[in-house]
């Protein structure tokens, strides 16, 4: 049981930290609105993430959801961190 809420807090974690963290990169002049509705997103995704880990019939299979959710998560934001314009003086 240990291994399904480790996997579904530490990938929901992931997600609810850079998806908001993406999408205000990608819209500088929106950063409030988009990290106060990724917030209240997120925790609802975190939530969802964090279920569908446990719903898991082993600890395997609750890794592999984990993966699932963030390694996609992760290399978007890598991505856009690296080809995103930086702000114009």
């Amino acid at each position: 049981m240990w291994h399904k809420t480790f996997a579904g807090l530490l990938s929901g974690l992931i997600v609810m930290i850079l998806v908001p963290s993406s999408i205000s990169l990608l819209l500088p002049d929106y950063i409030g609105v988009v990290l106060a509705l990724g917030l209240v997103l997120a925790l609802s995704a975190w939530a969802g993430i964090m279920t569908w880990c446990y719903a898991a019939d082993n600890s395997k299979q609750a890794w592999l959801r984990a993966a699932k959710a963030s390694v996609p998560t992760i290399l978007t934001f890598i991505v856009i961190f690296f080809t995103a314009a930086g702000p114009t003086a």
